[in-house]
């Protein structure tokens, strides 16, 4: 049996943000389709943007909620029967609408959905990041489909069509999911509700944009929130991602020179060299993947133990929120040991993704399975991260309700880390290292808490940040970073650099400072590496 289904029946669907030249283009192929009558609808996903002039497509303007929001808008704003969902960088073949519809008319069973199949573009598809993407099955898995059978977890946004009645019933897709995986949460609704998804390989979109390592960097980050959000919402979810990258985390470093090898070599040599260079893309991402799983921790963290006291906003505007609670009291350490809204601050600063490279840099000096302590430690962000990554990590802070919250996370983790009060404990010695990220500049004597930290750990790990007039931080305190900087080389500077402009990370011998002539001369190279790329 089949429906005499026509392209008069078809909506193409494409959520978009702020990529115009790219829009056009896949606009441009769909007015140059082997068929005609379909319907096109632009959804703008953010009422921030001056959108263009896009017609012959209509054209919604939502609220940025992501594209799983910005298709349901489009759905509703039509009542074809066929929908089909088009990312705003994916160029039809021309003949995709019309394949997509055919398909259709032959099974126009309500529950069978056919999937395109993405490529990339000849203009980007020799880039070697891309290609990873391509052979790795990172980001579609078209190569694994036998037949036409594609298997609902394919069930790929970017070029799939249905019927409308179907999504509708289904709930459409759920947006909790702002970026990444709401296809897999609504395929899975739409598996329970008999969901056979089917692969037509002529139904070809060409996949125009050129990946670069920041772009996958970003995209790794968002599919870490997705896959946390999935692995909430459904038990039976096992986060993909997440755990390979946990494995290549640990794994000995696998160096650069594989990913050069995928190409160039035969046979089961390639496999291996794949395998490799696999490895070695996702030891590149572990630090910004893991940090932006454990940023959603927080997050959920945070809401939980505020229960109704959260206020999403304070979290949003939360460096405003406590200059104006510091403005308002002359006595800083007080605020500190009093004020709750310190903990916006706290976890809104953890899940910014600031601290990533001084953890990177403090793994190269100890290595997993290392006693660390967290001094000054606040609500223990990076502590917690650093026993994900398989540390033994202690903390210590004067009591006040950071240190409070602190301890409520260790118990609902069921870790048993010690919370040590620097008012009152005795802090014992013994550590591998001792590190204090963005503590320093608020403490009266620098030299006094370094020599605390120093007294305890083989190796003490701080970064320094200049300030400067006008800056948004006007409780912190000016550092003598030349001097901390000539301290830790007489001591043994173990590593030196910059971050994020003005942010000097110091790794230095604590009070294991016995030394040879060769550390010495270490010493005097980072100190002077570290000099270099400063200027640089």
């Amino acid at each position: 049996m089949s429906v005499e289904f026509t392209p008069s029946d078809l909506t193409v669907f494409i959520p978009t943000r702020d990529r115009w030249p790219i829009l056009q283009r896949t606009l441009a192929a769909l007015a140059s389709q082997s068929v005609s009558g379909f319907d096109v609808v632009v959804v703008v996903d953010g009422t921030d943007q001056q959108v263009p002039d896009l017609a012959p497509a209509r054209v919604i303007v939502t609220e940025q909620g992501g594209p799983g929001a910005a298709r349901n808008a489009g759905v509703k704003a039509t009542d074809r029967p066929l929908v089909l969902f088009l990312g705003d960088d994916m160029v039809p073949s021309t003949g995709l609408i019309e394949r997509h519809v055919q398909r259709h008319r032959a099974d126009p069973s309500p529950t069978t959905a056919i999937l395109g199949l993405s490529r990339w573009h000849p203009e980007v598809s020799a880039g070697r990041i891309n290609r990873w993407l391509d052979w790795s099955s990172t980001q579609f898995d078209y190569a694994s489909i036998q037949g036409d059978e594609a298997g609902w977890g394919r069930f790929y946004s970017s070029n799939v069509s249905m019927k409308r009645s179907f999504f509708l019933d289904a709930g459409g897709f759920d947006e909790d999911f702002t970026y990444y995986y709401e296809d897999l949460d609504l395929a899975w609704r739409l598996h329970r509700r008999g969901l056979d998804l089917r692969f037509e390989e002529q139904a070809v979109a060409q996949h125009l944009h050129r990946i670069e390592w920041p772009d996958v960097v970003r995209r790794f980050q968002g599919i870490a929130r997705g896959e946390y959000l999935m692995a909430r919402k459904h038990d039976w979810f096992v986060p993909y991602f997440r755990e390979r990258i946990r494995r290549a985390a640990v794994a000995p470093r696998v160096p650069a020179y594989w990913t050069r090898l995928t190409e160039r070599t035969p046979g089961w040599l390639r496999t291996r060299a794949r395998t490799r260079a696999n490895t070695h893309y996702h030891q590149q991402l572990a630090p910004y993947f893991l940090d932006a799983w454990a940023a959603e921790a927080d997050l959920e963290e945070l809401r939980t133990y505020l229960g109704e006291r959260y206020d999403h906003t304070r979290l949003v505007d939360h460096m405003g929120e406590v200059a104006r609670e510091l403005e308002a009291t002359a006595d800083e350490s007080a605020f500190y040991r009093s004020s709750e809204s310190y903990l916006y601050d706290l976890t809104a600063f953890a899940m910014s993704g600031t601290k990533i490279p001084y953890r990177r840099d403090l793994s190269r000096i100890v290595r997993a399975g290392g006693r660390l302590l967290d001094w000054g430690c606040g609500i223990g962000a990076d502590g917690l991260r650093l026993i994900d990554a398989g540390y033994d990590v202690s903390f210590a802070d004067f009591d006040n309700p950071s240190t409070r919250y602190l301890r409520w996370r260790l118990g609902r983790r069921g870790l048993s880390a010690a919370v040590y009060d620097v008012d009152r404990d005795e802090i014992p010695a013994g550590f591998d290292a001792a590190y204090a990220f963005d503590v320093i500049e608020h403490v009266d004597d620098p030299f006094s808490m370094l020599a605390s930290m120093e007294a305890r750990a083989a190796i003490v790990v701080v970064n320094l940040p200049e300030e400067e007039h006008g800056d948004e931080h006007p409780h912190h305190r000016d550092l003598p970073i030349d001097q901390i900087l000539d301290h830790a080389r007489r001591r043994g500077l173990l590593r030196y650099r910059l971050y994020h402009d003005r942010s000097h990370l110091v790794v230095y011998r604590g009070n294991d400072t016995l030394h040879t002539s060769a550390d010495r001369l270490r010493s005097l190279l980072q100190r002077h590496l570290g000099r270099r790329l400063r200027a640089g």
